[in-house]
């Protein structure tokens, strides 16, 4: 997947949610459904990394990145973020 895509979905995320898992379902409808990007255990692994580390809650848009697009999606889940 490209990079900026998965940037403008993760940003859309975080913009039109104000809590940290509040997202989540705007996220798997884009990314699970939509795109087939990421299976629902990917989606779910992310959510426990983010839930059992310290940090925002929301953070859990870097790993989904990550299980997106690898680096490239990892960076553009922070950016989002930031």
């Amino acid at each position: 997947m490209n990079a900026f895509v998965l940037y403008l979905i993760l940003l859309k995320a975080t913009v039109t949610t104000f809590s940290g898992l509040a997202s989540l379902p705007l996220v798997r409808d884009e990314l699970v459904l939509n795109r087939h990007v990421l299976t629902d255990e990917q989606l779910n692994t992310a959510v426990v990394v983010t839930r059992t580390t310290p940090g925002p809650i929301g953070l859990y848009v870097v790993s989904v990145g990550y299980f997106a697009a690898g680096v490239p999606g990892a960076v553009a889940g922070w950016l989002a973020m930031s």
